[in-house]
């Protein structure tokens, strides 16, 4: 049987075995860089096992690989277990009964290790569909719309929503909203399915992440659902429902290193602005600090004030609502950012002389870092001193990253295992050279570049290696410009030591490596 949570105090500092989302960066480069922070060793089933962007993964293997993993605990994503990963997991083709075989998986790793630790991830199904190419751009959108009224005329009785909603399922058609509506009762059936794992005890720890959302949506009543079978079972503290998804993973390995740790982290968040905290973050259904209490929870840590705090968490918040970084203006033409940035970088410079270990979470923008802030840290020479920085994606996405990077770090520091301050400054640096660099500097140049070559930024096709060579070079004196802060000793004219690629063939995202842990050439799938 699993612990419950009165028998969760400590575990053996673990060796872990992790079956990832799927196998872009964040979730498989991502884990390894912070485990390599806290001396933690992990192992990942075959990277051939683990598909390619709408290639499912082999949910048979992973499976096998599962029951043969030797590791003291598990994370588990049973998107990937039940459907090949992320993208699959918004396709209707896995029937819901082979999916529920697949889960059976978990009942026999249980039965084979009664003493592992087994902490599993599942998303909800986001509002739109997978854009695998410009073409389906519009049916994505489409159905969010259409999500989003449906919430509204069915469940808030909004008639006035009807004939819109009407409107939006003739121009989807009935196989695109039959494909959709079938792949949101499987997922849904299937996170019920994961719940009554935990109330058996065969998952310690279950997080159901609500990927790409909003306030109202088709979404809600399935959440509202998950959460009271939750509470029917009496299983709140081992099961729950938030924001998220590709950062939920790194949140579960670093629950394993605090719990062997043996007392939760505290971590105190200083908000730039309260009332940004506030906010709605785009692609979210609820207020940014519930998010972050959330996000802290589920690694195993609290939320306390700075007195008692083991790190700092500073969040640059969005001011009014989270637009995306391609609308922000250019540097200077921001007064109150720019404002919101210096006051911000002034309280990270405090806790820095203070000697406190620090973490910066920058939601300004989604997608994205704030150019504002960066340059009010440059300023204050702070980059090279800060513990944790992300600013990626979703404000889930990008919180959730720096929560575990500061768990791992405080983790490790107070076991005396001395976290790896070379593992954590490339982190740091990755993040930077990739959330700024490339998201908010590099990315659009690469879309216009892409688009005069007659590419697809979504689908780059044979356009992908000459795209990369367009990256790295555009890319490359912003890494140096950015690596002066930390401990790279550069040579005039020296290349920094940065390895870039397009591991999906599109423009969303890049991998940046400074430890040498990026998938080799030969094991990128096109």
């Amino acid at each position: 049987m699993g612990h419950s949570a009165e028998e969760e105090t400590a575990i053996p500092f673990p060796a872990l075995a992790i079956v990832p989302l799927d196998d872009r960066p964040c979730n498989c480069l991502f884990p390894r860089q912070l485990a390599a922070v806290g001396g933690l060793d992990v192992v990942m089933p075959p990277r051939e096992t683990l598909g390619w962007f709408t290639r499912p993964g082999d949910c048979d293997a992973i499976a096998a690989w599962l029951g043969e993993a030797e590791a003291e605990g598990f994370v588990i994503s049973l998107d990937m277990l039940c459907f090949g990963g992320l993208v699959a997991s918004r396709a209707p083709d896995t029937l819901l009964a082979d999916a529920l075989r697949r889960l059976e998986a978990v009942r026999a790793l249980r039965e084979s290790r009664p003493d592992a630790a087994v902490f599993a991830f599942s998303t909800i199904m986001r509002l739109g569909r997978t854009v695998a190419e410009s073409g389906d751009l519009e049916g994505h959108l489409l159905l969010r719309s259409y999500s989003e009224l449906l919430d509204r005329v069915e469940r808030l009785g909004e008639q006035d929503a009807a004939k819109e909603l009407a409107e939006m399922e003739r121009k989807l058609g009935p196989t695109a909203l039959r494909d959709y509506l079938e792949a949101r009762r499987r997922n849904h059936a299937v996170n019920q399915a994961a719940i009554r794992l935990v109330a058996d005890g065969l998952i310690d720890y279950l997080v159901l992440s609500q990927e790409d959302a909003a306030p109202v949506g088709i979404h809600v009543p399935e959440q509202l659902a998950l959460r009271a079978q939750i509470e029917e079972f009496r299983i709140g503290d081992r099961a729950s429902v938030n924001p998220g998804a590709d950062e939920v993973g790194l949140l579960l390995v670093a629950r394993h290193c605090v719990l062997a740790g043996g007392s939760p982290v505290g971590i105190s968040p200083d908000y730039a602005a309260e009332r940004g905290a506030e906010v709605y973050p785009a692609f979210e259904s609820q207020p940014l600090r519930q998010t972050l209490e959330a996000s802290i929870a589920i690694a195993g840590a609290r939320v306390c004030p700075p007195i008692e705090a083991d790190a700092m968490l500073f969040v640059h918040t969005p001011v009014e609502a989270q637009p995306d970084i391609a609308e922000a203006p250019p540097p200077g033409q921001s007064p109150i950012l720019s404002l919101q940035a210096d006051s911000l970088a002034d309280r990270i410079q405090a806790a820095a002389v203070a000697g406190r270990l620090a973490g910066v979470a920058d939601v300004a923008y989604c997608n994205g870092a704030d150019p504002e802030l960066i340059s009010a840290l440059q300023r204050r020479k702070l980059l090279g001193k800060l513990h944790a920085f992300a600013a990626w994606n979703t404000a889930a996405n990008t919180i959730g990253t720096v929560v575990s990077h500061l768990c791992m770090t405080a983790t490790a520091d107070r076991a005396r295992a001395g976290a790896s301050a070379e593992a954590g400054w490339q982190f740091v640096a990755s993040r930077l050279v990739d959330d700024y660099g490339y998201q908010s500097a590099v990315r659009a140049r690469a879309v216009e570049h892409a688009r005069q070559m007659g590419a697809d930024p979504f689908a780059l096709g044979d356009a992908s290696d000459e795209l990369e060579r367009f990256v790295s070079a555009e890319l490359r004196p912003l890494a140096r410009e950015l690596l002066a802060s930390f401990p790279v000793a550069l040579s005039p004219g020296e290349e920094p030591p940065v390895r870039l690629s397009l591991p999906w063939r599109r423009l969303f995202e890049v991998e940046v490596d400074l430890s040498g842990n990026a998938c080799q050439p030969e094991t990128r799938q096109g």
